[in-house]
C-alpha cells in the first residue's frame, strides 16, 4: 500500500490504519494462558516459531508504525491482555482503537479510561447508547471510529451519524462493493450539501 501511494505520488498525503485482530486469535484457542500471540495461525503445521510473546508484539507494532505511515491500530492485543495494550498505549506512537476490548460494555469502557488502555472508541450498537458512548469518549480526549458491521445493507445511515458526531472517522470497508459505496457516497452527498460549511478533519482526524 505505501508503495503505490507513492507511485501515485500520495505517500505524504494518505495513512494506514491497522486492524490485527483476526490474526491474533490465540490466548484461548492455541495456547491458553501463556500470553503467546500465533502470527502463522492458519498453518497446520506449527513450529512455534512465529508464537509471539505481548513483548514482541509491541516491538513489532513500533517497527511497523516507523516504517510505514500507521497512524492507527485496532485491538492490537487479545481482549484480555489488558497488561500490554496498557503499555503500548502509553508509548504514544498511535492511536489505538477499543472493539474486542472494549465490547461496547461501559464496564469495560470505564476500566479502559481508568487504566489508560486505549484512546480511542470503536463505535457500534444502538443509537441512544452510541451517543452516550461518544459523549463519554469525547470528555476523555478519545477518538471516535463510527464503524459498518459484517453483513451490511446499502443503508448509508453511519455516514449521517458520523458526520452528525463529529467523529472525523468513518470505517465502512475497501470502496469495492455496494453496501460500502452507499457510505462513501453518502458522505460525498452531505459535504456537497454542506458547502462551505463542510468541514475536512485533515490533521486533526483524531479530536475533529
Amino acid at each position: 500500500m505505501a508503495a503505490i501511494s507513492e507511485e501515485i505520488g500520495s505517500l505524504n498525503l494518505i495513512s494506514f490504519a491497522n486492524n490485527p485482530k483476526s490474526s491474533i486469535i490465540i490466548l484461548k484457542r492455541l495456547v491458553a494462558k501463556r500470553t503467546k500471540y500465533d502470527l502463522d495461525y492458519k498453518s497446520p503445521n506449527k513450529s512455534g516459531q512465529n508464537f509471539k510473546s505481548g513483548e514482541d508484539m509491541i516491538e513489532l507494532y513500533k517497527e511497523l508504525c516507523a516504517d510505514y505511515p500507521v497512524v492507527s491500530i485496532e485491538d492490537p492485543f487479545d481482549k484480555e491482555d489488558w497488561e500490554h495494550v496498557k503499555y503500548f498505549s502509553g508509548l504514544g506512537i498511535c492511536q489505538v482503537v477499543g472493539d474486542d476490548l472494549l465490547m461496547s460494555n461501559s464496564k469495560r469502557i470505564e476500566r479502559a479510561i481508568q487504566e489508560s488502555a486505549c484512546n480511542a472508541l470503536l463505535l457500534k450498537g444502538p443509537v441512544t447508547e452510541a451517543i452516550e458512548a461518544v459523549k463519554l469518549a469525547k470528555d476523555e480526549r478519545w477518538g471516535v471510529v463510527i464503524s459498518h458491521r459484517c453483513g451490511e445493507t446499502e443503508d448509508s445511515f453511519i455516514a449521517d451519524l458520523s458526520v452528525g458526531l463529529s467523529t472525523g472517522q468513518i470505517k465502512a470497508g475497501a470502496p469495492c462493493r455496494g453496501e460500502r459505496l452507499a457510505k462513501y457516497n453518502q458522505l460525498l452527498r452531505i459535504e456537497e450539501e454542506l458547502g462551505d460549511q463542510a468541514v475536512y478533519a485533515g490533521d486533526d482526524w483524531r479530536m475533529s
